[in-house]
């Protein structure tokens, strides 16, 4: 950074301009300089400057330096900026040719200066700065394009070249309309009308998709004089978007059948049938709402089922997450975008509202929505029309929307992450979906389902569980939900050789778990007193035989193991106590 105390100032001597001629002589004789101030100017003398007196040394220096302005020293404000450096530098007369006098921070006079050298203290300042400019150019990973007033490109950093296959040398000192259409280039666009772009989608070539930062750059006189752009290339994203496409069947686990969409949600409690109920009781209205649950609990496979039982299930069932895509391109991705705008081509891509045409809209992780996009979707929800990016004319569209997120979006209302108005479209009817931990009793009965679903994708027989394995899936937390367990069980069926999974299939995190409950169960004396031995009473074997079962949630397989007696017989027991 630019320091005035840093350029080569000359101390001098502060003579007063009542003094005589004689007494500034003899300071500049003895070699040193001197600097007289009056109202009006200031004068700096060296000893270069003894000519000047040779004819008489009569009189004051006032009256000898009166009427002789060309003597005169121009004075340089205090200044640490670049820019407002350049704008003093512009207020020196171009016939100056004495010394500069350097003004310090408080007002006072530091010294003088050559010209010479303070415009080689500029110069080597501004060189200073466009090296920190070209590494910075260089450094990032976006591609940096920077045109002057008539569109002459004046940096194009490597990834520029990599993206667009044009070398520094072709393009650098011309015109950027010989390698691109004018009317595509958003840097000239913000040339003209001088406002910055933040995360915008923009196709400067047709096969090109970037997401565009571009700011306007001023002069000291706030003129536009060249603008800056960072295009972050997208084109990889939206081509594996356009092939796997949104508009999809959903999975036949996820649809369940065609009688009841709703027989694929497994489920025996009051938490998940409540769930289901309301579920069954939205599908065939058109209203949209909100599903809420953790990651993994199965809100995709609630909208993917809801929408199968709703008069839409012959229509698109299309599904945005709006966490996993860039903000720039969720507003495409959501509202479309119209070709031919500025390339003249006419092509373009309907976003997911007008893509769901008649059918579902399924907006995963709602609260990752960027707050101008809430707005967007709020004013297309209210009006059923959206317009795409580059058009004019709005599109009617018929879509239902499903909304889904794993956050209290109550909380982020009052601290206002998310807006009001869309928050209470959505919220006409909230259905929450509890974690597996506290559905335990559908363990057993998931982990079948899945066990068997992987066992034919890997074309291997369905193994059995180890009871020390239910045991262990009882008693684990599930932070990851249906998700977790399904993962695990796919685990367990790649690495499973035998007919059983054992607990050495397990995740490391599952088998700690379990050791941490056994270590706890021992503690709690439930091992001591496990044994069904005869001297217990018909009363306490039942309620041992209930305790089990509690504790394992009706796998008889793991209660029999807790309790220490074979699987045969645990049933004989439980048929003779007539316990279901």
């Amino acid at each position: 950074m630019f320091k005035i105390e840093q350029l080569p100032i000359h101390s001098f001597e502060i003579v007063r301009p009542q003094a005589g001629l004689g007494e500034l002589v003899d300071l500049l004789g003895r070699g040193l300089d001197a600097c007289v101030t009056t109202d009006a100017r200031s004068y700096v003398f060296t000893p270069k400057d003894l000519c000047y007196f040779q004819d008489s040394l009569t009189g004051t220096i006032s009256e000898y330096i009166t009427g002789k302005t060309h003597l005169a020293s121009f004075i340089l404000p205090y200044t640490n900026d670049l820019r407002a450096l350049n704008a003093a530098l512009a207020e020196i007369p171009d016939d100056v040719s004495r010394l500069i006098i350097v003004q310090g921070e408080n007002g006072e006079l530091l010294g003088s200066c050559p010209l010479g050298s303070l415009v080689r203290a500029a110069l080597t300042e501004l060189a200073r700065l466009d090296a920190y400019f070209a590494t910075l150019a260089e450094t990032v990973t976006d591609a940096v394009t920077v045109v002057d007033r008539s569109g002459t490109v004046i940096c194009w950093n490597g990834n520029a070249e990599e993206i667009y296959g044009i070398p520094k040398e072709d393009i650098l000192g011309r015109r950027i309309g010989e390698h691109f259409d004018p009317e595509a280039l958003m840097v000239l666009r913000i040339l003209d009308e001088g406002r910055m772009l933040r995360g915008a989608y923009h196709r400067p070539r047709p096969d090109t998709h970037v997401l565009i930062n571009a700011s306007p750059i001023y002069d000291m006189n706030g003129r536009i004089i060249a603008s800056i752009a960072t295009e972050q290339d997208i084109t990889h994203l939206v081509k594996l978007n356009d092939e796997l496409t949104n508009v999809q069947p959903a999975p036949a686990e996820l649809a369940g059948s065609s009688d009841d969409p709703f027989g694929g949600i497994k489920g025996k409690g009051s938490a998940i049938n409540k769930a289901i109920g309301l579920a069954r009781k939205v599908a065939g209205a058109s209203a949209p709402f909100l599903l809420v649950g953790e990651s993994g609990t199965g809100k995709e496979q609630f909208a993917t089922a809801i929408h199968h039982a709703s008069p839409r299930a012959d229509q698109p069932f299309v599904i945005v997450n709006c966490g996993s895509i860039p903000p720039g391109l969720l507003d495409i991705e959501l509202f479309g975008y119209q070709g031919g705008t500025f390339s003249g081509q006419d092509t373009g891509k309907a976003g997911a509202l007008e893509a769901a045409a008649g059918g579902t809209l399924f907006l995963n992780e709602i609260d990752k929505l960027p707050v101008e996009i809430q707005a967007k979707l709020y004013q297309a929800m209210q009006t059923r029309l959206v317009t795409r990016s580059g058009a004019e004319t709005p599109v009617r569209i018929e879509a239902r929307v499903i909304a889904a997120t794993d956050q209290q979006l109550a909380d982020m209302v009052a601290a206002r992450a998310f807006r009001d108005d869309l928050y209470y479209a959505f919220n006409i009817v909230s259905i929450a979906i509890p974690p597996l931990r506290e559905r335990k009793e559908d363990i057993p009965s998931m982990s079948q389902l899945y066990v068997r679903d992987y066992a034919l994708q890997y074309q291997k027989p369905i193994p059995a569980f180890d009871p020390g394995v239910m045991v262990a899936f009882m008693s684990y937390q599930w932070p990851g939900n249906l998700r977790e367990l399904r993962n695990v069980i796919e685990r367990c069926i790649i690495l499973c050789d035998g007919e059983r999974i054992t607990m050495d299939l397990l995740p490391e995190a599952l088998q700690r778990d379990q050791l941490q409950h056994d270590a706890s169960d021992e503690e709690s004396g439930f091992y001591e007193r496990k044994a069904l031995k005869p001297a217990l009473t018909q009363e306490d074997e039942i309620a041992l035989i209930e305790e089990a079962l509690g504790k394992t949630f009706g796998n008889k397989s793991a209660a029999a193991k807790l309790l220490g007696i074979s699987r045969g017989t645990l049933y004989n027991k439980m048929k003779e106590f007539h316990l279901s």
